[in-house]
């Protein structure tokens, strides 16, 4: 009966314990996931992210040709409008640049049917579905095919910085150097070299150079190489 007894005690303390355990953990959920504001509900499973899917309205713009615009690599992939006293940016895939080329020149008419966007810095955006200009419409579509794996070359070179390149942001993201060259190197990389590099700064290269793609129009003769390794000042670095 003693023995009993014990046992009946050491049953209901541990009772005790596991209760006020409960009491001060809370009852378990499962994992929390926090977010920038702190920990919060967790997002449901296929919801779409706001302002990247989903439905977006289109809207037609009708305007006149003001500029061509390329994208960082000097590849045509835009053309400005300008809608009443709105300077609009019409966006589209650089593989339509052959076709949107020959009915996107300077002082065209133009009717343009897309999404429009409201970036933080610059103008405002369209993103094409579709052009209308010279009784011709073009719809964005993807390529016919996909382009054919480039053959890489190992190039290399050297020179002087003439400027920095930045995007719209203000960050540097290439470097030029002398004969129309434009050294691509990632966010990270220029971020490291930027105080350390100016205009006139020696430098040596080797990476691969960028080709154009079937539809791609060049606005400008640069020639891009996406850098491997620099040599900075008689110092080299590898680029990763």
């Amino acid at each position: 009966m003693k023995k009993l007894a014990l046992a009946a005690l050491f049953i209901s303390g541990l009772t005790c314990s596991t209760n006020v355990f409960a009491q001060i953990a809370g009852p378990s959920a499962g994992p929390v996931l926090a977010g920038p504001a702190g920990p919060g509900p967790r997002p449901v499973h296929g919801a779409p992210v706001p302002g990247e899917t989903g439905l977006r309205a289109v809207t037609t713009f009708q305007g006149k040709v003001v500029k061509l615009q390329g994208n960082n690599d000097f590849t045509f992939d835009g053309f400005y409008i300008l809608n009443g006293t709105d300077s609009l940016l019409v966006k589209f895939p650089a593989h339509m640049g052959t076709q949107i080329s020959a009915l996107t020149k300077p002082g065209s008419q133009v009717t343009v049917s897309g999404v429009l966007e409201n970036p933080p810095l610059g103008p405002k955006e369209i993103r094409m579905v579709n052009l209308t200009a010279g009784g011709k419409t073009l719809t964005d579509t993807p390529p016919a095919a996909l382009p054919a794996p480039v053959q890489e070359t190992v190039i290399t070179g050297n020179g002087k910085v003439t400027a920095l390149q930045k995007d719209r942001e203000g960050r540097v993201n290439g470097l030029f150097v002398d004969n129309k060259t434009v050294l691509r190197l990632p966010p990270h990389v220029t971020s490291q070299i930027e105080n350390s590099v100016t205009k006139g700064t020696a430098i040596a290269y080797s990476g691969s150079q960028k080709t154009k793609q079937q539809g791609e129009v060049a606005l400008e003769d640069y020639k891009v190489i996406r850098c491997s390794t620099i040599t900075i000042n008689g110092q080299q670095y590898l680029v990763r």
